[in-house]
């Protein structure tokens, strides 16, 4: 009896040194060569990743260098600055132009209060010309004119737009009345000087 005891724990205790001395010789000899492929593995499906993504980038190159060119003939962008040359000389043209349209669009009583010339504070790859503009002016009017400023050629933006509707009352016949008058209308218009 103790015979086949001692035949079954030696037996045991062989196929458990077996298998320890299996998981020494993966552990030592293999295991830094699964782990290496299993993150050789990682980095190439993200390669492939990354390649299908620059691939479908790629493929949209022909049609955008087309549109590209489309707008490039449509348009000659050099028509988009303002033709003076100097700071002073394009604030007083676009003065000149906000009064032409102030006096072609604005069918009512449309008028510029004041309109001042700002340098700009920060560099900017072109140089911009801003004219700080007070009017006092009705809806439709302004709208007009707004559009016809930023529709034209050369480009004028226009930013900073503030408008106050100022209201009075006056006593009429005993009553207290608001009489609406025309908006206060505050904006910056800015082009751009060729380089």
């Amino acid at each position: 009896m103790q015979l086949v005891s001692e035949q079954q724990n030696g037996k045991l205790t062989a196929v458990l040194l077996l298998l320890v001395a299996l998981i020494l010789v993966y552990m030592l000899g293999f295991h830094w060569f699964v782990k290496r492929h299993v993150a050789y593995s990682e980095e190439l499906s993200e390669l492939r990743g990354q390649l299908g993504r620059f691939q479908a980038v790629a493929a949209q190159r022909e049609p955008l260098e087309a549109r590209l060119r489309e707008i490039r003939e449509s348009r000659d962008d050099t028509d988009l600055f303002l033709a003076e040359s100097g700071f002073n000389e394009a604030a007083a043209a676009m003065n000149e132009r906000l009064g032409q349209m102030v006096s072609a669009e604005a069918e009512g009583d449309c008028q510029i209060i004041s309109r001042q010339p700002v340098r700009p504070r920060v560099q900017e790859r072109f140089e911009r010309v801003t004219v700080n503009v007070r009017m006092r002016c009705e809806g439709e009017d302004l709208l007009r004119v707004l559009y016809r400023l930023e529709s034209e050629v050369p480009m004028v933006l226009i930013d900073d737009l503030n408008i106050i509707r100022p209201r009075t009352r006056r006593r009429v016949g005993g009553q207290v009345q608001e009489v609406a008058q025309p908006m206060d209308v505050r904006f910056n218009m800015s082009g751009y000087l060729k380089p």
